[in-house]
Parts: C-alpha cells; structure tokens; sequence
C-alpha cells in the first residue's frame, strides 16, 4: 500500500503494535459496526470506515502484517521483543442466555523475528541405570549416546555423569570439557549389576548440578532406566520439587516396558521435563541427541500464562498442544511452561465456560504472558483481555480450520486416557470401544503403526485379557506426540 508506513495502522485500529491477530479481527469488527455508512450509528463516517478497511488489509493479513512491521523496524519505529502470540477464539459472539457455554482459546506463542537464540551454556548431569537388565543391547546404545552427547557439547558446558544401581556411582564428577578423553573413559567402564533404586542415582545427580548451578546456565539432568523403583518414588518426587524450585529441570528416558511411567511422568513434570518412552535400545541415541540438541538453542526462559476469569467465565481445563499432548495445571491460575527453544512449537489451549444473560460486550477473563529473554537480558509480558459480545440470537459461525485440527488431535489424546480410566474402574467394553475408535481415528491421521496397536490391544481386552505393557505406553506417548504433528 503506497505511502502505508507514513500512516499508523495500529493507530487506526486503536490496537498495540503487540496485538495478536484475535485483537485486530476484534478490533476492526467492533470500528466497522461504529463507521459502516450504512450502520445507522451516529459516529457513521465513509472517510473513516474507509481508512479502517484500508488498515485491516494490511494487519488482517499476517504475511502484509510482518513485511509492515519489518518496513516501520528499518526506520526505527515500533517495539523489539522476542516472542509474540496469535490468539485464536472459537466463537465472536454468544446467546445471551443464562446457561454455561463453552468457548475454546488457543494460544501459539512463537519467537518475533526480530531477535535470534541465544547459546545458554549447559550444565548436564547424565544419570544411568546401571542395573542388571540393562546388560547388553540397552546399557550399550545408551553409553554409545552419551558418548554422542560429550562429543556435540561446547568448551564452556559442564557435565557429569551418574551410575546407579542399588547406590549411585559418581562416574565423571561435573566438570567443564577440558578432559574429553576421561570423560569417555569413565562411560565406557560402566557395566551392569545390582538391582535399581532411583532415589540414590537422582540426589547424586541433582548433587552434581548443584555445584555448578548458575542463573545464566541451564541446568538440566537426564534419567535413563528401564526399570521400577521399590519404596522411594514419594522420596523421589520430593526431591523432583526441590529441584524445580530452585529450576533444575528433569526429563526421563524410559527404556523396554518395565518402568512405572506414570511416576516417572509425575516427576519429570514437578521440574518442566518431560518423559520419553524408548520402545527399541537403538532410539536412545535419536532422543538425546533431540533433546540435548534444543536445549541450548534458548529464545525465552521460565514462560508463564496467568489466567485472571471474571465472574462470568471460568477455565475449565487447559492442555499444551504443541510440542506435545498434556493436561497443564496451575497454582494461582499460573501455568507454568518451560522454556522457549528454538525449533520448539508452543501452544496452548484452554476450556473456558462463560455464562452471560445482558447483551452487549463483556469482558470475559485477562491472560498474562510473563518470560525472561536471554538476549536482551530482560523481562517481556503480553497481555490481552478476551472480550465477546453476547447478542440475543448468536448466528452460527465456521469453526477456525487451525482449531478443528488441534481439537481433532487432542481428542484422540484425552480418549486414551478414558481408556486407562474405564479398565481400572472395571468397564472392559468401554475401554475395548475407544481403543478400536482410536485405532480408526490414528489410521485417518496415516499413523498405521499406532493404529495397528490400539487395534491389537483391543482385542486383546475383547477376549478377556489385559492390556499388554508394551501396548499401553506405544498408546499412551503415541498419542502424547501428536502434539508434534502440523
């Protein structure tokens, strides 16, 4: 548009440069029903629902919306900030009516484009099960990927490394590079015995990071077992909290079916880590190398939403949908997220009901997004008020195709978890049910591999049989990864 960056569009929308995409469609309803000549509003003006038109063109449009804000960045002119965030509603109008209805906000935070990673150094600790059912193929593919791991880090990480069986082996106390060589050494002379307690491996670990704990480093502590923990998960989830706390995160590779995923997901999550089932030795190598691969590549660091309802609207759930499928909590309607890395999606979507039986605008909740950026060695927050107009009849409106996939996806996750609910409460046909409606669902997405799972597993459950270890976590993380898909 000629002369477009002599004109202040966000001005014109009355909008921050910083409003997400929801704001400027929100916005430019709310200045149409006000200007339109043919409104009947009193503020009715040609000249200025010409000038409104003219600014969504280009901020409507994301593509003409970035090349204009590159345009006003080359001449000095706007905000530099490291992330930004769409905002996507499911409904822009509602009933007026005094029943519950449920409203959909998705929200994908992503980096600006205005500001590159920023390499943090990396203070990992790699902590092995060393117990007898490790020996050969697991206990060899994970010192061939921790020996991987040595040699991708830079001279100004440290890391150390912890065996464990029934008490903990400090292999390579925590250290900078300056002795790759013996750090090599160390891994490849440990071997396999003894039974598996994982309380003694992960003090000696989070003992490791501690001493070279830094606020401008990323402290980080890997876990890989195969088997279960007698007696001491409450020590261990205790321990998993403290280290959170003081933001030591901690993410568990999960090798064969042995292992309790489910307290080891629990303590993965006290920290921000995550879990990872590794159903075949020869992943372990893959999935490191993923994870310590990202780890440094940092864009914001301790990302928050603080969720403020009204009276008149309350969430109801809340999931992170991308990089992968999981129910988020709060403490004080602040949820936590983790870091932001480079290369890793973001996004979140939350359940909010509202009930509102007066027409007109009302507000409905605020959200708060809080971080720390690295590069700019500064705190950013974003903040938007989600405000909907209650009408007395609400016309029918075309579903966002963006917010049907990620409702699609996350169907299939929530599903799989009513179908561990259904066999502990006794409900085997139920249960039976949703695996072949998840076998059909999975094979539409073209996920035959899966599907094939949840089908086998749901005749296994049909004839009056359990639902194999194997077949309950390749369902549970498979479904848990489609937050991964486009």
């Amino acid at each position: 548009m000629p002369g477009e960056e002599e004109k202040d569009l966000y001005e014109v929308l009355g909008v921050s440069p910083l409003a997400t995409q929801e704001e400027i469609r929100f916005a430019y309803r709310k200045l149409v029903r006000r200007f339109h000549p043919d409104s009947g509003s009193e503020e009715a003006s040609a000249e200025r629902f010409q000038k409104v038109q003219e600014a969504y063109k280009v901020l409507g449009d994301l593509a003409r919306r970035q090349a204009y804000d590159r345009r006003r960045a080359e001449r000095g002119i706007g905000p530099t900030v490291a992330l930004v965030w769409d905002i996507l509603v499911s409904r822009q109008q509602l009933p007026a009516v005094p029943d519950e209805q449920l409203l959909y906000m998705l929200i994908d935070i992503r980096p600006s484009g205005k500001t590159s990673f920023k390499r943090v150094p990396l203070n990992l600790c790699l902590v092995i099960d060393q117990s007898t059912s490790m020996d050969g193929d697991r206990l060899d593919h994970v010192k061939a990927a921790a020996h991987q791991i040595v040699d991708g880090l830079e001279k100004e990480d440290v890391v150390g490394v912890v065996a464990f069986n029934d008490r903990a082996t400090v292999m390579v106390p925590s250290q900078s590079l300056t002795d790759p060589l013996r750090v090599h050494a160390r891994i490849s002379s440990i071997w396999a015995s003894g039974g598996t307690e994982i309380l003694q491996g992960l003090r000696a670990g989070l003992e490791q990071i501690r001493r070279f704990h830094k606020p401008d480093t990323i402290s980080y502590l890997i876990l890989l077992t195969d088997g279960r923990t007698y007696g001491d998960e409450e020590q261990c989830l205790t321990e998993a909290r403290r280290a959170g706390l003081d933001r030591i995160e901690i993410s568990v590779l999960g090798i064969g079916e042995d292992w309790n995923d489910v307290f080891l997901d629990q303590m993965a999550k006290q920290t921000g880590g995550s879990s990872w089932y590794i159903a075949y030795p020869q992943q372990v190598r893959t999935v490191m190398r993923e994870l310590v691969q990202h780890l440094a590549m940092l864009l914001a660091r301790n990302v928050t939403l603080t969720v403020r309802p009204t009276e008149r609207a309350w969430v109801e759930a809340a999931f992170r949908t991308a990089p992968v499928m999981e129910h988020l909590s709060s403490e004080g309607g602040v949820y936590s997220l983790g870091n932001l890395l480079a290369g890793k999606p973001m996004q979140v979507l939350f359940e909010i009901v509202a009930r509102e039986q007066t027409p007109g605008f009302h507000r409905l909740l605020q959200v708060e997004m809080n971080t720390e950026v690295p590069t700019f060695n500064r705190h950013e927050r974003l903040i938007f008020d989600l405000e909907r107009e209650f009408v007395s009849e609400a016309p029918e409106e075309p579903v966002s195709p963006t917010l049907v996939n990620v409702l699609s996806r996350l169907s299939i996750f929530r599903m799989q978890e009513q179908v561990w609910k259904a066999l502990e409460t006794g409900h085997i046909d139920e249960a039976r049910r949703r695996l072949e409606t998840i076998a059909t669902r999975m094979l539409d997405m073209g996920e035959a591999e899966l599907a094939h799972v949840a089908l086998l597993e749901a005749g296994r459950v049909a004839q009056g049989g359990r639902i194999s270890s194997k077949g309950e976590k390749m369902i549970r993380y498979g479904t848990r990864g489609l937050g991964l898909k486009p």
